[in-house]
């Protein structure tokens, strides 16, 4: 009966595992989207991003059913909002991510108070087990938010290492006198290959724009789901210029050098931490060989006198 139920916690919880490794690599929002002609019913180059869904995304019913199960744990509006804004970094949009998180979560760590409990030797209600227990059970759900931290971490700094590059395409699509909305659009497609994370978060706003009335409100949703100083430097730019009829160009021009001499300040910075660094593994790895190469021939000349 113990095997049973470990056996049938271990099959939820790998299947919940496979639900965010699925999620994880889900079409892109293109493809999403449905694709579209190139061109447009006046001949004009068709968008990337279509005005509509080919078909709903849904989730299968029992997916459904442990998403809401596990959203009841996530606890109140506060916990769930900031559950759902770390989601929302590292690329879970959709809404089953956060009841399937909670779930992951609590079945890790249901699973492991369990293999503790049955699976080591002693009385089952010893006060050493009992704490064992309880710390794998704090393991199992510290160790799903540590990756999905590690994973939205990654996501910012590929976001602030791609920054430059896309405000310099930017500045090139406003000077040929595109709009706002047209260079979002053609900035996430031309950079889907080389910064597919900041392109993702470009699409999306290029969807909100098309469908939102205030272009600033799609700017802040961008800035709040990337978390990024240089992306929220460059909202502020942009709605600021919108706001006192700046010149587009010489906004994004602006937010363009900022963002350059910022990561540029940003490798000087970690390039002069790196001798601090160097130091530890040179004082342990290399410093003790160099000693005992020099101080073993007078080792071996008083070895060699005692035994005399």
């Amino acid at each position: 009966m113990i095997w049973l139920v470990i056996l049938m916690m271990l099959g939820s919880c790998g299947a919940c595992v496979l639900a965010f490794i699925a999620e994880s690599r889900r079409p892109s929002l293109a493809a999403r989207l449905g694709e579209v002609d190139r061109t447009g019913k006046d001949g004009a180059p068709g968008g990337v991003f279509p005005g509509a869904y080919d078909q709903e995304e849904t989730s299968p019913a029992w997916l459904a059913g442990l998403a809401e199960f596990g959203e009841a744990l996530a606890g109140n509006d506060k916990n769930r909002d900031k559950q759902r804004a770390l989601l929302t970094q590292a690329g879970l949009r959709r809404d089953v991510a956060l009841g399937l998180f909670m779930f992951v979560k609590t079945g890790l760590g249901l699973v492991l108070m369990m293999a503790a409990l049955f699976l080591t030797e002693g009385p089952l209600l010893s006060l050493g087990k009992i704490a064992l227990c309880l710390g794998l059970f704090v393991a199992g759900g510290i160790i799903p938010e540590a990756f999905l931290k590690g994973r939205a971490a990654k996501r910012r700094n590929s976001i602030v290492r791609s920054i430059p590059d896309a405000m310099d395409l930017m500045v090139i699509c406003a000077e040929a006198g595109l709009p706002f909305t047209r260079i979002v659009k053609v900035v996430a497609k031309e950079m889907e290959l080389s910064a597919p994370v900041l392109a993702e978060e470009l699409a999306v706003t290029s969807a909100e724009l098309q469908i939102l009335s205030d272009r600033s409100t799609a700017l802040r949703h961008l800035a709040e789901r990337t978390r990024v100083p240089a992306v929220e430097s460059m909202v502020a730019t942009l709605v600021q210029a919108e706001r006192y009829g700046t010149p587009l160009a010489q906004a994004l021009g602006n937010i363009a050098a900022e963002s350059r001499n910022t990561l540029i300040l940003g490798l000087e910075e970690r390039a002069g931490k790196l001798p601090a660094r160097l130091s530890i593994p040179l004082m342990t790895l290399i410093l003790p060989p160099i000693v005992a190469l020099v101080a073993t021939p007078a080792l071996m000349r008083v070895i060699r006198s005692l035994l005399q």
